[in-house]
Parts: C-alpha cells; structure tokens; sequence
C-alpha cells in the first residue's frame, strides 16, 4: 500500500506539472545507451539520464524517481536546438512495468526520426505488449507532436502509413496510422485470426481478416466496407502469415458500401 500511495503522489505531481524544475538542459549528460527494437517484446535497455542527438536538435533525458520504487515514475525530454536554446519540453507519466529507455528511431520511413518513449508492458492474450507514445515532427519543424500507440512492432506499412503489430499468438491486430503534419492520424484497426491451424505441425492454414475501428477514415475518404477490402489486401496485412489462405468471415449487409 505503502509503494501504491507513493507512486499515486507523484503521478498526481506530475499531472499537476510540478515534478520538474523549469526547462533547462544539462550539457553534461553522457549519450544514452544504444537500442536496437525499442518496444519488441523481448527488448529492455537502462532508464538513466542521457542526451540523444537527432540533426541540429538535441535530447536531454532525465528520469524522475522515488526512493522507494524500484523504476522511475516519470521522465522528461528537454529539446534544444544548435545554439542551446530550448524548443520543447517533454513530460511522460511511466508505468512500474515501463520496459526501457526513451530512444530515437525513424519508424516512419521518412528520412527524420521520431522520439519513442516506452510508458507500459502489459499482457495480451498471454503475450507482451508496450504501450508508447511516439513524438513526431516533419519536415524541417522543431515542434513535436504525439501519439500514443500499443504494440510488440512499429514500422512503415509500405504503401504510406504507419503499423503497429500487436496481439497474441493466433490474432493480430495492425492499426495503420496516416503521417500528418499533427503527429499521426489513426485509420483503421484489422484484427488478422487465425481460423484453421495444422495440429502437427502448428502452421496456420486459414486466417480471417476484418476491419474493426473506423476513427480516421474520413482522412481516407473510405467506408469501412472498402476500407477491410482494401487494408486486408495491403502489404502489411499479407505479410502477417503470408502462406495461409485467405478467407472471409464478414457478411455484409445488402446495399453496405
């Protein structure tokens, strides 16, 4: 009770905007340790106070603790651009189950990289999934925006979106994101099933797939009719047990576009 009481304090200090001294950096950080896949299931790296570098801009990390818990309640990105001063500051609540540190990482294919701040690990289906949030800023802007996201992967789609594959061991769930000037609009979830799976051998030999969320298909100008039709056939989606057939399970209503 004792450990809850503390951690409840200070999120409820950081909601309240007071973890933190007013935003400076600190020139004497050293360079945060390497990460190879920030938030895959197996992945875990030290939460310690570091600098990342992304072109012109720099990334000072500091972790805020409490005593009594074993991992850190909370983290802040100082941004500051090639004369020191600073652009942006960043604040994060974590999770106790928070698997590592904050990393950079171009998941979108667009020639910049994106701040990833691992928040949650948490089972799904008997499966490990991070919930992250994901700090975007395109072009040439020095303003970050953020979206928050859960899965075991995150990368480009292919055909201009960017996927999060999560899930358990016989379902998969893809959430495609449409890369914007505000960070990342959500379009569509699949959720990709397992229906038929050999018993010796433990291969998949028919999967289903259906489109299940419809947040941000007005960005694509599609119903959720065309959008199973055409996010089902898309790359990323055939890539997730590519040698099984493909099947429907949807019936639709007569006249549903």
């Amino acid at each position: 009770m004792k450990r809850l009481a503390l951690l409840i304090a200070a999120m409820a200090a950081a909601s309240a905007g007071i973890v933190f001294p007013v935003a400076t950096a600190d020139p004497t950080l050293p360079p945060c340790p390497p990460t190879a896949a920030v938030i895959s299931p197996q992945a875990t790296s030290e939460q310690v106070d570091c600098s990342l570098l992304s072109g012109v801009l720099e990334f000072a990390v500091t972790y805020w603790r409490v005593p009594d818990l074993p991992r850190p309640g909370a983290v802040k990105v100082t941004v500051t651009d090639a004369s020191g001063e600073v652009v942006q500051t960043i604040d994060e609540l974590l999770e106790p189950s928070s698997p590592g540190g904050v990393a950079l990482q171009d998941v979108d294919a667009d020639g910049r990289e994106e701040l990833i701040i691992p928040i949650a690990r948490n089972l799904f289906n008997g499966t490990a999934n991070t919930r992250f949030s994901v700090w975007r800023a395109p072009g040439d802007r020095l303003h970050y925006e953020r979206t928050q996201m859960v899965g075991q992967a995150v990368y480009p789609s292919g055909d201009g979106y960017l996927v999060t594959n999560g899930g358990g061991l016989v379902s998969r769930d893809l959430t495609f994101y449409l890369p914007t000037g505000a960070g990342y609009t959500l379009v569509v979830v699949l959720t990709i099933e397992a229906q038929e799976i050999d018993p010796h051998t433990r291969r998949v030999l028919t999967v289903s797939c259906r489109a299940h969320q419809e947040d941000g298909l007005h960005a694509v100008a599609m119903t959720i009719r065309q959008a199973e039709e055409a996010f089902c056939a898309s790359p990323a989606a055939n890539a997730i047990w590519p040698d099984a057939e493909r099947i429907s399970v949807r019936r639709w209503l007569p006249g549903t576009r």
